[in-house]
Order: C-alpha cells, then sequence, then structure tokens
C-alpha cells in the first residue's frame, strides 16, 4: 500500500476512458473513496458499480465550471473533504497538417483538454484552500505536451496548455499547502491511440497498424503501456510517499521521451 492514500477522497475526470478507469480502480484498491466522473453518466456508473466500496458517480462536463462544481460539492458532501484530484479528461484531435485542421476541431479539443483542466484546477482549489486538509491535484498532460509531431499540432498544443497551467499553478499555491504535478504518458494502449494511429496512418499513407509498429520500434522498452502502468504511477504521485514532488513533469513512456 501506498503511504497516505488510504481513507482519502479522490475526484477523477475523464474516468470512462481505460487510463481513468485503471487509475479508479488502483486509488480504490490503494482505499481510496473514489468520485468516478465523466461526461457519459452511464459510463461513469458502470466503472462505480465495479469499485463498489466507497464510489460515486458523477456525471459532468468538464468544459462547464457548473458542472465540475457540482462535482467538488458532491464529493465534499459526500466524504468531508476533497483531498485529491486527477484532471485526466481529455480527447484526440482529427489527424490534419496544420493548414488543414478545422476550427470546429480546435475548440473541440481545447475545451476538453485545456479548459477542462482549468475548470477543474480552479474548483478544486478553491474548496482545498477552504478546508484545513488542503489536498494534492494531478494533471494528465501526456509526452505530446513535450514534443512536436506532425498532423497532431491541436493535441500538441492543448497538452502544452495542460502543462503551461500546471506549473503556473505549482507556483501559486505550493506555500498553501497543495501539491500540484504532471503526468505526461507515452503511448499507451487504449482506444485514443487507435484513433490517432488511424490518423497518422491516413495522412501518410498507410495504416494504424504501420503506425503502431513504428511506435514500438522507437520506445525502448518496446512496447506500448497498459493503463494499469500509467495508473501505479498517477496513484504513486497523488500518494505521500514523494512528499517533495511539486511542480514536477513526470513522464511514462518507456524511454521514448526524456
Amino acid at each position: 500500500m501506498l503511504k497516505g492514500l488510504s481513507g482519502k477522497s479522490v475526484v477523477v475526470t475523464g474516468a470512462g476512458g481505460e487510463i481513468g478507469r485503471a487509475l479508479c480502480a488502483r486509488l480504490a484498491d490503494e482505499g481510496c473513496s473514489v468520485v468516478v466522473t465523466d461526461v457519459n453518466q452511464d459510463a461513469a456508473n458502470a466503472v462505480a458499480t465495479e469499485l463498489g466500496g466507497k464510489s460515486i458517480a458523477v456525471g459532468a462536463d468538464v468544459t462547464r465550471a457548473e458542472d465540475i462544481g457540482e462535482v467538488i460539492r458532491r464529493t465534499v458532501a459526500e466524504f468531508g473533504s476533497l483531498d485529491l484530484v486527477a484532471a485526466n479528461a481529455g480527447v484526440e484531435c482529427e489527424v490534419h497538417p496544420v493548414a488543414e485542421f478545422a476550427g470546429d476541431d480546435f475548440d473541440r479539443v481545447f475545451a476538453v483538454n485545456a479548459k477542462g483542466a482549468f475548470h477543474t484546477a480552479s474548483a478544486a482549489v478553491r474548496q482545498m484552500l477552504d478546508q484545513e486538509s488542503r489536498g494534492k491535484i494531478l494533471f494528465t498532460a501526456s509526452v505530446a505536451a513535450l514534443i512536436g509531431s506532425p498532423g497532431t499540432a491541436v493535441y500538441n498544443a492543448s497538452k502544452h496548455a495542460v502543462l503551461g497551467l500546471s506549473r503556473c499553478l505549482a507556483t501559486e499555491v505550493g506555500t498553501e499547502g497543495i501539491r500540484v504535478n504532471t503526468l505526461c504518458p507515452g503511448v499507451v494502449d487504449t482506444r485514443m491511440m487507435r484513433s490517432l494511429e488511424d490518423g497518422m496512418g491516413a495522412m501518410a499513407g498507410t495504416d494504424g497498424t504501420a503506425i503502431k509498429a513504428g511506435f514500438e520500434t522507437q520506445v525502448p522498452l518496446g512496447r506500448y503501456a497498459t493503463p494499469e502502468e500509467v495508473a501505479a504511477t498517477a496513484a504513486w504521485i497523488l500518494s505521500d510517499e514523494v512528499g517533495y514532488l511539486h511542480g514536477e513533469v513526470v513522464t511514462v513512456s518507456g524511454g521514448l521521451a526524456p
């Protein structure tokens, strides 16, 4: 068991996706009370049912500040405080060169990835500053926040925005006792990666299988991460095992990114 997680309440956004689901499961195993949050209420319900125990499902659209505010209110009403937040909600972009990106896709991706992270952090900090126990915030970005790649400019830019938000927030709230960090997964075996592989393949005149094989060749460990491996690292960052970890960027990329 990781130190400092048992008995804590945690909000996980984007909990219906593979990484979010794995993170909810890991934190529940560590003894957390989990608030399973997703724009898809049915998906949130399914995860909460799998967890059982001290978990509740709250449907919420992270692009709406009022939805996130309600998630925080429900968390405090149910569990007494807001201890941990995993701002994990995210979507992929369509794969096109910059000159061919559609404005509506730009707006969609930034609304979820950047604005959603901002709304989540803003509401979380207000609550944490209003309670004695403070708390911890973890943003899920991506190695895309650290590099550039053809065809995914909007996704990469949105994740750069998440990283910038996290770094600024860390300078604001560290002295208040709130720890803030960013997790940057590399290639992970999820539906989102299948979508990106297919898009990159179409842009390159090949298919998604070839793109996946290329990524596996680039990764020094020679394979994609599992959602559970990403979740294990996230749980460690949110724990008290690393109490001096603040304002940091932790990559889980099998050596793909520094």
